[in-house]
């Protein structure tokens, strides 16, 4: 089983999730924003929210299949946890928007049903996918939290891996990255490098916090499709895999990347680097959380 986590001491340094990373590769000045100047962009989505509650209901199922039976899993009423959990991450979001409500019931009763009918087809399907024999749980929601750089210690990869199976035959390791998509991966997602190294990071840091070679761990995205293509003359996935090359090269490229950022952004006592320039990358101001607040970002250059 995994070792735990360090504790981290907030007075001397830093966590760097995944997500501060990928903020900063889609725009160094809205990270600027957010991580130096500390104005608040994080705003809930029933995208969000359905999200979370797809991880926890599938990564429950896969608990149940793996420590009790596969005849124990099929008997879960998915549908009544999906729905619990979806209500209850939604009450979160709420309460996280100041009680704004942020969707209506129509749209929740839309992706709860979506929902549904993936986890019925899934349930149905599962051993396209998992088996049982001769693999093993490692474990569901497996926190990373290492320091990246020597030179840089106080500065904190901070993550969680969805799930992790053993394969006992090869002595091998797959690491699983739940996404929810409205219809699954298209190339475009395929080939975002950014997007792709935050399960080629996991692999670095899972192989360095259990002494397990990197060449004895596979990566998956395992992509969950919320809306189906209605095709008769194709047969119909609700689920996706994508396995991006992970050999040692990539992984070490995501990894100087991330080293990269960390070097730009972090001294060497874990302070943020608060005089030098962010510039802003005006290509993504469609995704920013800062385009309708021109106090804040004139978005020009």
């Amino acid at each position: 089983m995994p070792k735990p986590k360090i504790d981290i001491n907030f007075a001397y340094q830093k966590a760097v999730s995944y997500s501060q990373y990928s903020i900063y590769k889609q725009c160094q000045y809205q990270w600027y924003l957010t991580y130096i100047k500390k104005e608040s962009s994080f705003k809930p989505s029933i995208y969000l929210v359905y999200g979370t509650a797809m991880h926890e209901t599938i990564q429950t199922y896969l608990q149940t299949m793996y420590e009790v039976s596969g005849k124990a899993a099929d008997e879960l009423d998915l549908n009544r946890i999906l729905e619990d959990r979806l209500v209850e991450n939604y009450k979160i979001g709420l309460q996280e928007n100041k009680n704004e409500h942020f969707t209506n019931k129509e749209e929740l009763k839309e992706f709860l049903a979506d929902g549904q009918s993936t986890l019925d087809w899934l349930k149905k399907n599962r051993k396209k996918y998992f088996s049982i024999r001769n693999t093993e749980l490692v474990g569901i929601e497996i926190p990373i939290l290492q320091p990246v750089l020597e030179d840089i210690p106080n500065v904190l990869m901070n993550g969680s891996i969805d799930f992790i199976i053993y394969e006992k035959n090869t002595e091998s390791y797959t690491i699983y990255d739940i996404k929810t998509s409205t219809k699954g991966w298209s190339d475009y997602e395929k080939k975002d490098q950014t997007k792709i190294n935050q399960i080629l990071l996991y692999k670095r840091f899972y192989s360095k916090v259990m002494n397990v070679p990197e060449d004895k761990i596979d990566v998956k995205f395992f992509i969950v499709k919320r809306k189906i293509y209605q095709n008769p003359d194709y047969p119909i996935y609700r689920v996706q895999e994508f396995v991006p090359p992970h050999g040692k090269k990539k992984v070490e490229d995501a990894f100087k990347d991330l080293s990269t950022f960390i070097r730009e952004c972090f001294t060497v006592d874990a302070k943020y680097i608060k005089d030098r320039l962010y510039p802003k990358n005006l290509n993504s101001c469609k995704f920013c959380p800062y385009t309708n607040k021109p106090e804040l970002c004139d978005k020009k250059a």
